[in-house]
């Protein structure tokens, strides 16, 4: 038990701040300074290092490029609070700290989040908030506070008094000798950091430090150097549960709203000891504001507060002070996030007694997601790949899923295309024969999209009841869109004027699912790799003879005849080549061909997507006549061939694509079904 205790204790102490404990005298500060002026950047300065030493890359958005911040990705939490599809608004936010950082004028605003609910707008704070902590922890993210030894006055009931608001110890030079220091500092950091922004101390000390300050000044008569010897600098490690440098704040009841929760209160206590409720040790330095102080104050539902909560931000945002009941102006130095919903932005924006507020607040849209792969990945966070809870989740179950949700966000679109199209040439998809603007449809869309309709939270709980309510150890994108449509009525989150357009919406998911479930099914039963070759090298030499006006030669007897057009019309036809599209597809086809050749690549079939396609369903098409699919999906069938071959169906789709026993028979059975009933719709339509 010993040894393994002193395992632990050895770990803990490798893993601490080197110089968490060590006292640091003020003249020893100076010099750290000078040597990485770093250590003095302001809150947002902070922010917006603490994002970019996480790294960036380009992501490609609706056919643009869009800078992406790691730090989004969840570095600390193993992807659990990643935030996926919002790369322009994320870019927002991040160039609003930017410009708070360079002192541009945000820094002097509320950065509040609007949009849906369940669009990561809580995330962002939880992430900024752990963001801080690690990085105070690093070497690139010091920042440091100080104390006061004050064990030669008498009246005092310790020894040591820490700055109660973490204070930046050059507070402690005078503003006029302090402004002489940054621009040595702001010198050193440009060349040293290529700093882009320009170093800023701004304010005074607190009241409760200005009080011991001025009472050494007077102990000494003005010799700073001998007050200074009274102050240790500590490293200042951020922390939200121990409520350093990073506060949270939600709304309470109105009638239970007090402003000491902002601005920190009166302690009745240390009024007896000091004799006097003007005296700023008799101050409790703990409302969120002050606890803030340099990191971040982060509020949820910000604007559900009462107006006159919310004019103490007023000052806090303008001129980054607070002034609590009978206590002088605290200077503080925080990044104000707030949060909150269309409504309740609504309302205070049409408010008139709240326009001094709604001016100080910089608005930055976080809408849902509006591309299905994304939304996706929000599903896969908590349900992992294929797996949960001992249960496989079939493959497309959470694509369909998405697929649904950002169909309910989207505007009908006014090109000929429909709703569907428009949701997959968002995820980057081509319809085929179709060039579409993708600015375009945006630009239609005038930014309503994703502002509306259904939240991934619906989606996660419908997911979460098919999974506690399954039975064969395996849930299927039709239960679950079953769920998420039976459902609809009863969650008071959705509107009630759209569930019977979002039930339509559910028919367009099963449709675009039957058409996936039948293509896999198509391509375990009928992709034969050899036999692909074969077809698709003699599709190849026939458009290769049309194009260049010459004859083919039979492989077999050596005799030369024309291009055989109907063979290859019947192979363009299964991706839906026109008769008036031929000779493009063919010269895309014949280009294709000439660029591998001069890459010095190989030109199999299988190597062009479209023409694999094409080819796959042509062999399809011949093969699945002389498949007896009635007698393959039946329960009751004997037939040991029938059995054999379904097996090797289900192994496949296991293999290539994630299916499992139950899931892989169920969509056999249901491929083998939409079949037969197809074959037996086109028996009855011929006959008299």
């Amino acid at each position: 038990m010993e040894s393994i205790v002193r395992e632990i204790t050895r770990e803990i102490k490798e893993s601490q701040v080197p110089d968490k404990y060590r006292p640091i005298s003020f003249e020893e500060y100076l010099r750290m300074v000078f040597e990485d002026p770093r250590l003095v950047r302001n809150a947002y300065q902070r922010l917006y290092d603490m994002i970019l030493s996480h790294g960036t890359h380009i992501a490609k958005v609706h056919d643009k490029e869009v800078i992406h911040y790691n730090f989004f990705d969840d570095p600390f939490g193993k992807g659990e609070d990643a935030i996926y599809g919002i790369d322009e608004a994320l870019k927002n936010l991040v160039d609003t700290i930017n410009a708070a950082a360079k002192g541009l004028g945000p820094e002097r605003r509320i950065i509040l989040l609007h949009g849906p609910v369940a669009t990561s707008k809580s995330t962002i704070g939880r992430l900024f908030r752990r963001g801080l902590e690690e990085y105070s922890k690093t070497e690139d993210g010091r920042l440091y506070t100080f104390e006061w030894d004050v064990s030669d006055f008498d009246d005092e009931p310790t020894d040591v008094v820490p700055c109660p608001i973490f204070e930046e110890p050059l507070r402690l030079i005078p503003i006029e000798q302090r402004q002489k220091i940054l621009v040595e500092l702001n010198r050193i950091f440009k060349e040293k950091y290529h700093g882009e922004y320009e170093l800023r101390v701004e304010g005074d000390l607190c009241p409760k430090c200005r009080f011991y300050f001025n009472r050494f000044m007077r102990l000494y008569e003005d010799d700073l150097e001998k007050v200074l010897k009274h102050v240790t600098v500590r490293r200042l490690i951020l922390s939200e549960k121990d409520r350093r440098g990073i506060a949270t704040f939600e709304p309470k009841d109105k009638k239970n709203q007090d402003e000491e929760e902002l601005t920190g209160g009166l302690n009745w206590r240390l009024v007896q000891i000091y004799g006097s409720d003007s005296d700023p040790r008799a101050f409790n330095y703990d409302g969120e504001l002050c606890i803030a102080n340099r990191g971040i104050f982060d509020g949820e539902e910000l604007l559900k507060l009462q107006e006159e909560f919310l004019y103490d931000f007023l000052h806090a945002t303008q001129e980054h002070v607070i002034k609590p009941k009978k206590n002088p102006r605290i200077d503080i130095d925080t990044v104000i996030l707030g949060r909150t919903n269309s409504p309740e932005y609504k309302r205070v924006k049409s408010n008139e007694r709240m326009e001094a507020f709604n001016d100080r607040t910089r608005k930055i849209d976080i809408p849902y997601v509006l591309r299905k792969s994304d939304e996706e990945k929000i599903y896969r966070k908590f349900f992992g790949k294929n797996r949960v809870w001992g249960k496989h989740i079939a493959p497309h179950t959470l694509e369909m899923a998405a697929l649904w949700a950002v169909l309910t966000r989207l505007e009908e679109p006014s090109a000929d295309i429909s709703l569907l199209q428009k949701a997959k040439i968002y995820d980057g998809e081509s319809i085929p024969n179709r060039t579409v603007d993708v600015k375009k449809l945006l630009d239609e869309a005038k930014g309503k999209e994703g502002f509306f309709g259904i939240s991934p939270r619906y989606v996660i709980d419908m997911i979460s009841k098919a999974l506690v309510n399954d039975v064969e150890g395996c849930i299927n994108p039709y239960r679950v869109l079953a769920m998420l449509e039976d459902n609809l009525p009863h969650h008071p989150g959705v509107d009630e004027n759209r569930i019977e357009e979002y039930k339509e919406y559910i028919e367009l998911v099963k449709e675009e699912l039957s058409a996936i479930c039948q293509e896999e099914v198509r391509r375990v039963i009928s992709h034969d790799p050899e036999e692909l070759r074969q077809v698709g090298q003699k599709y190849l030499d026939h458009v290769m003879a049309y194009l260049n006006d010459e004859k083919v030669e039979d492989r077999y007897t050596g005799e030369e005849m024309e291009p055989d057009e109907e063979f290859m019309r019947s192979i363009e036809k299964q991706i839906g080549i026109t008769e008036a599209q031929k000779d493009d597809f063919r010269q895309e086809i014949s280009n294709w061909i000439s660029e591998r050749a001069r890459k010095g690549e190989p030109f199999s079939p299988e190597h062009n997507d479209r023409l694999r396609r094409a080819l796959e369903k042509k062999l399809w098409e011949d093969k699945k006549h002389n498949i007896n699919f009635t007698a393959m999906v039946s329960d009751k069938t004997t037939d040991p061939e029938h059995k054999k071959r379904k097996a090797e169906w289900i192994e496949r789709l296991k293999k290539e694509y994630g299916y499992c026993d139950v899931c892989a028979e169920n969509v056999i059975d249901y491929a083998g079904a939409e079949v037969a009933r197809e074959e037996l719709e086109k028996r009855e339509s011929r006959l008299p």
